[in-house]
């Protein structure tokens, strides 16, 4: 699906890059659900990266698999939200759960466009503008996070993100946005 040498090359830079990060988040967490939301990422990520190498045609039940298992993660954590040290909330959680349903819809645009670009099924203009408007928003999101990680200002009330997870939740919705983008 994704043929391009710059799309491709973008989508396994940021997506790794994101793994790197999200597996290595994994050893400096401070508690156990952060470990396994930062494994969670890291999964996501590196599932993302196989995705954008075109592995989604003939890997797509592991992949979908992956995809689901750290969805199912995430929305055990949208209801389930502790209170512990190192607990990054209900909110963290529903916004891992929506990225990890707009990875499976990566995941399932690409693994069905594996023939000419006029078969793949979802080139009808509603799903092409929801691709589109969710690759905005992902760019959106990846603007966020950097501005929460690093632009927080000194008198501010609010807590900067941790560096580690700023960059690594950037770096997933960027590529999530070249990926949205690609499909379209």
């Amino acid at each position: 699906m994704f043929r391009g040498w710059f799309v491709v090359g973008a989508l396994v830079l940021l997506f790794g890059a994101a793994a790197v990060l999200g597996f290595g988040a994994i050893f400096r967490a401070k508690s156990v659900v952060a470990r396994i939301d930062a494994a969670a990422a890291g999964i996501l990520a590196a599932t993302m990266a196989a995705v954008g190498l075109g592995w989604a045609p003939l890997g797509v039940v592991p992949l979908g698999a992956a995809i689901g298992v750290v969805f199912l993660l995430f929305a055990v954590r949208v209801v389930y939200q502790g209170s512990g040290l190192g607990e990054t909330g209900r909110w963290s959680a529903i916004y891992g759960a929506a990225v990890a349903a707009l990875s499976g819809w990566v995941l399932l645009s690409a693994s069905s466009g594996a023939g000419t670009v006029s078969d793949h099924p979802g080139h009808q203009l509603g799903i092409i503008l929801a691709d589109i408007m969710s690759a905005l928003l992902m760019i959106f999101a990846a603007m966020g996070w950097l501005l929460g990680t690093f632009a927080m200002p000194a008198e501010s009330k609010s807590h900067a993100v941790p560096r580690l997870k700023g960059v690594r939740e950037a770096l997933m919705a960027a590529g999530l946005a070249v990926a949205l983008f690609a499909i379209s």
